[in-house]
């Protein structure tokens, strides 16, 4: 077995070694690319897609003994640990990781990056890193004369691509606030920058995507990223330049595939499963790092209770809390618990206290397993854009995707860009 640290070293080196050449070349066919993940993902789905809650024992147990024996044995188990994984499932590693060796740097338009370095006055307000994402983001833009910034905030990245060259930015944000926000710093930089106040899943802006040479949204959640690409390739604007995130943010229970290829796939995802495809390890505080553990294990001590109380081994989903409820320790958050689903009358018949011994190990098991499901959140991740990618193939595009900036500066660093083919 590879030791942790080798294995380590060894993914990093292949994301080093790669040139975007190689990049490139490694995804010239999105569509065979496609289905290969679809494929190793569809064999291996019951490793990745179940309810974590929903059951006491592993879910896949049966279908995985030998895994299964192996997690047992295990104290703690971590990506890091993905090789042995793989031997123990007949699986090769490789494609697990292809999403992450594959995510070449995509080019950077050499104009905007040999232009001036922007004032320091432009980021006031603005967070290093989210500065930083900005600049990533614009970077790999196509330099045109007028964008389209979807559903834009304050309107920071299109201040940033208003600056360069004295463009024209149109930005849509349904927040009133935001925009007023973001119009007046505009006019304080004297920056051809028009706020639109629009809901763009009520009423998409159709007469502005069709004077916009780019149309540009960084970090727009689910559906609003999905009105984005269908609307844009739809009026054919030029340039579609997004960074997708939060998938599961959708009005829909089941995922809609936008390309014709994933609507023939073999998967079929629930929300549970496009939020694991954009869950990580762990990279907030230690304060909420222990909050979070805190609360799980809460959770999951009052659902070993109330099937103990109600004798049901069923699942029963409990509110959203407010943090301070945990300080009233296990006991307490069981109390205002069993109150929310009117179990209270349960409560003499089964303390409470005879519960939290067995939650903590609970938890321990259930961090065993969903790292397991981790190993699959980055090809999930990519067949997610490899549907986006392709639908705007089918719609007459030619398309580029890669990271526009490292991971260490957000996690959904993917970036999806698009240019509309010349017709003949």
């Amino acid at each position: 077995m590879q030791s942790k640290g080798k294995f380590r070293t060894h993914c990093q080196e292949i994301k080093t070694l790669k040139s975007v050449a190689q990049t490139l070349q490694l995804m010239n066919n999105l569509q065979t690319r496609f289905q290969a993940i679809d494929q190793w993902l569809y064999q291996h789905k019951a490793l990745w897609q179940f309810d974590s809650f929903a059951s006491l024992s592993l879910p896949w147990q049966e279908a995985y003994p030998a895994l299964a024996v192996w997690l047992n044995a295990q104290q703690e188990v971590d990506l890091e640990d993905a090789k042995q994984v793989a031997e123990i499932i007949h699986a090769q590693p490789s494609l697990g990781e292809l999403s992450d060796c594959a995510q070449g740097v995509l080019a950077t338009e050499q104009t905007r990056q040999n232009a001036t370095s922007p004032p320091a006055y432009l980021s006031t307000g603005i967070k290093g890193r989210k500065w930083s994402q900005i600049e990533a983001f614009a970077a790999c833009t196509p330099m045109v004369d007028r964008y389209l910034e979807w559903c834009a905030g304050k309107g920071h990245l299109g201040k940033y691509l208003a600056f360069h060259g004295d463009k024209q930015v149109t930005s849509i944000e349904w927040q009133q606030s935001l925009c007023e926000a973001g119009q007046q710093k505009a006019q304080q930089l004297s920056l051809q920058q028009q706020f639109h106040c629009t809901d763009v899943l009520a009423d998409a802006p159709e007469a502005l995507l069709k004077t916009a040479q780019c149309a540009v949204a960084l970090h727009a959640c689910g559906d609003l990223h999905r009105v984005l690409l269908e609307q844009a390739s739809r009026l054919k604007t030029p340039y579609i330049c997004i960074a997708p995130c939060c998938y599961h943010l959708t009005q829909t229970e089941a995922y809609q595939p936008l390309s014709t290829l994933a609507a023939q796939a073999k998967l079929t995802l629930r929300k549970a499963d496009l939020k694991l495809a954009v869950k990580q390890v762990a990279t907030a505080g230690a304060r909420e790092q222990r909050l979070q553990k805190q609360e799980l294990t809460y959770r999951l001590g009052f659902d070993l209770w109330q099937r103990h109380a109600r004798k049901t081994d069923q699942y029963l989903a409990v509110p959203s809390i407010q943090k301070v409820l945990l300080s009233q320790g296990f006991v307490g958050f069981c109390h205002w618990a069993a109150e929310q689903k009117q179990l209270t009358y349960l409560i003499a018949q089964q303390p409470f206290e005879n519960f939290q011994d067995a939650a903590e190990q609970r938890y321990q098991d259930l961090q065993k397993q969903q790292a397991i499901s981790q190993w699959f959140r980055p090809a999930l991740e990519y067949w997610l854009i490899l549907d986006r990618a392709i639908y705007l193939q089918e719609q007459g595009y030619q398309v580029d995707i890669g990271a526009f900036c490292d991971a260490s500066l957000t996690p959904r660093n993917w970036m999806v860009r698009a240019e509309l083919k010349a017709t003949t």
